[in-house]
């Protein structure tokens, strides 16, 4: 008992160093985006300004927004992918949660994320990502490129070497094998349109 307590308190306590290296990281301004679209996840209302130091340490108590900052970590490479490793050892993320990709916008949300393998060619800026979500390769080829602010729901997969536009929407559960238009919303096995969205996505390309 009294182990498990002292474990739980070096992990609290190694929540400050974290929010260090997110503070001073070459990826900082994409890590402060990351957690502040993680406290405002909905597109259509706006982020925060600016991002305190008690919300930034608030949000990295949760194992996914530590699953993004490690991934963001590695890509910059050196002695930060080096502390990424040890911290994710000692602080883990969020469990079952795994990326494969070189090119990852700002403002990425993992919601839950538990069960959720992604490798992809590139993502956008404002990406959400639920639970048990499965992106990668296809015996077509791969991976896929998800455009900026795609929304992807619990269960969905997006496989091979497909487009996934701006602003479109995998709906949970969907199968997407072929291009997703920009600003679409698909669902069902294999994915189809099910809405014709131009004015959702010309709301959203508005408000920025």
């Amino acid at each position: 008992m009294h182990s498990m307590t002292a474990l739980s308190a070096v992990r609290r306590a190694l929540v400050l160093p974290l929010g260090a290296l997110a503070r001073t990281a070459p990826s900082r301004a994409a890590l402060e985006r990351d957690v502040r679209r993680f406290r405002q996840p909905r597109l259509d209302l706006p982020l925060e300004d600016s991002l305190s130091t008690g919300e930034l340490l608030d949000a990295l108590r949760h194992r996914e927004v530590r699953s993004v900052l490690y991934l963001r970590l590695r890509l910059d490479g050196g002695l930060w992918a080096v502390a990424a490793i040890v911290l994710s050892r000692l602080l883990p993320g969020q469990v079952a949660l795994s990326f494969n990709c070189g090119d990852v916008g700002p403002g990425m949300f993992v919601s839950h994320g538990f069960a959720t393998i992604v490798v992809a060619q590139r993502i956008g800026a404002d990406c959400l990502i639920s639970q048990q979500v499965t992106v990668g390769y296809s015996d077509k080829g791969g991976p896929p490129t998800l455009g900026d602010r795609v929304r992807v729901g619990a269960g969905a997969m997006i496989l091979g070497p497909v487009h996934v536009g701006d602003y479109a929407v995998v709906g949970a559960g969907a199968v997407v094998v072929h291009d997703v238009p920009a600003g679409k919303v698909v669902a069902g096995v294999p994915a189809r349109v099910i809405e014709h969205a131009e004015d959702r996505f010309s709301a959203l390309r508005a408000s920025g």
